[in-house]
């Protein structure tokens, strides 16, 4: 949903949705494509973060994340399962444990060594369906933190989560899901050059009624991304886990009428894949009071 211009006349909702004065209703499906791989791909790359393992000069990718501020605290947020559902599972803090690779924007990888880091377990999985699931990943070295200020951009997560909830966690606020799906990694060998790809991805969708629950208390946002919305969805999102979730409100610039972003905020975190089947998907993520609040409640 976004901000009507005067002389446009948009279209009539479903029954039973509202659409205040002065803005005008659109599907996912019929914005623009210039937005959806155009802006969107650029908009929250700054943010984004794939996480490896390096392993004798090798990346084994383990998920998504995002750069988050807490505090005076800089690091990735991420879910838990990203580090430790594996075999081994990856430890940091001291010089014995595990060297991470870490992509940022435009495809910039940094090495971090593991004394660099130090991990914040903010929630241990009781179930692969409702976690919790989350981790704090906290950069101790000054070096290696001015290294991701000057790639990338962290998002404070100091703001109240109803403030949040209020402007972006309403039913019809657009949204995107983002991470690295592991379907798109490859390795390529040419001579005695190794390169490793992977792809930073953007599922755009909107938050519709019943899309927002809580359990134990905790909230979480199940959202249905569809091939006809996202054409060429990855046969898993495996590899999306820990990757952002964004809420925005979109408006249309008064000299060209395109489609913008005028505001964005972190509402989520994807940790769950509820289905995957031809065509559709389903994710489940931590939503606003969990990621802004709740999780926090015993961070140091």
């Amino acid at each position: 949903m976004e901000p009507k211009h005067e002389e446009q006349h948009s279209r009539q909702p479903p029954p039973g949705i509202i659409i205040p004065p002065g803005y005008e209703y659109m599907t996912v499906g019929e914005t623009p494509e210039e937005f959806t791989h155009g802006v969107l791909m650029k908009a929250f790359a700054d943010y984004s973060v794939a996480l490896g393992r390096w392993d004798n000069g090798t990346p084994s990718w383990l998920g998504s994340g995002v750069l988050v501020r807490k505090g005076e605290r800089f690091g990735i947020l991420t879910a838990h399962h990203c580090l430790h559902a594996h075999s081994p599972q990856v430890r940091v803090g001291s010089a014995d444990d595990d060297t991470l690779c870490m992509l940022l924007n435009r495809g910039r990888s940094v090495i971090v060594k593991p004394q660099e880091v130090r991990e914040h377990v903010l929630a241990v999985p009781r179930c692969d369906e409702f976690g919790p699931d989350l981790t704090f990943i906290e950069i101790l070295s000054i070096e290696r933190l001015g290294t991701f200020k000057a790639i990338g951009t962290f998002w404070a997560l100091d703001r109240q989560a109803s403030e949040i909830t209020d402007a972006f966690g309403k039913p019809l606020t657009p949204m995107v899901s983002i991470g690295y799906p592991s379907v798109y990694f490859n390795t390529l060998k040419e001579a005695n050059v190794t390169r490793h790809q992977i792809k930073h991805m953007v599922y755009d969708n909107a938050i519709k009624e019943g899309d927002v629950f809580e359990k134990d208390g905790w909230d979480y946002l199940d959202t249905t991304i569809s091939d006809v919305d996202n054409p060429g969805l990855p046969l898993s999102f495996a590899g999306l886990s820990g990757g952002p979730v964004w809420g925005m409100e979109l408006g249309r610039n008064k000299i060209n009428r395109k489609i913008e972003i005028r505001k964005h905020a972190l509402i989520g975190i994807t940790f769950y894949e509820i289905f995957k089947k031809k065509g559709e998907g389903r994710l489940r993520a931590h939503f606003i009071k969990s990621i802004y609040e709740l999780a926090w409640k015993n961070f140091p």
